[in-house]
């Protein structure tokens, strides 16, 4: 095959695919809570794999001109290095002290990073207290989804 054929673009399909096999082989090894009416721990994850293996299959078959690479002026790349942070914040801050505590934070500090470019003529104060209120209403909702109408029990942390 030659060499334009392997674009970037089919080759993070090809990621996307290995990565979506990799998490339906974890789903498919959850362990199984028998209740009446629950669709059980391996919907959402079988429903995400099914979107991330659509997605690489569209991208296979029609990649993006190839000839552009993605070109980051400093700025992108620092809210880049911040994103990818806080994602490992997420995870390690999950596990360590609990979901439960971790994901507002982490709301709170993705919620204002974005509405620094969306909002950049709303003060820094302005920003905060509506990035709080935000934060404050997005997360009561998440758990009231979660735990209270859809009973899941969050895991704690190691550390709380």
């Amino acid at each position: 095959m030659d060499k334009k054929f392997w674009c970037k673009d089919r080759k993070l399909s090809v990621i996307l695919l290995v990565i979506a096999a990799f998490f339906a082989w974890q789903a498919n090894n959850t362990v199984i809570r028998q209740s009446a009416g629950d669709p059980g721990p391996k919907l959402f994850p079988w429903i995400g794999c099914g979107i991330l293996v659509l997605c690489a299959i569209l991208l296979f078959i029609k990649p993006g001109p190839d000839g552009k690479k993605m070109n980051l002026n400093k700025e992108e790349k620092k809210r880049l290095i911040i994103m990818l942070g806080l994602y490992l914040l997420i995870v390690v801050g999950g596990i360590l002290i609990g979901i439960t505590y971790i994901l507002p934070i982490a709301l709170f500090i993705i919620s204002f990073l974005f509405s620094k470019s969306s909002r950049p003529d709303m003060s820094t104060k302005k920003r905060i207290i509506t990035t709080l209120i935000y934060t404050v209403l997005l997360s009561a909702a998440i758990y009231l989804i979660y735990v209270v109408v859809l009973d899941v029990a969050l895991k704690p942390g190691i550390l709380f």
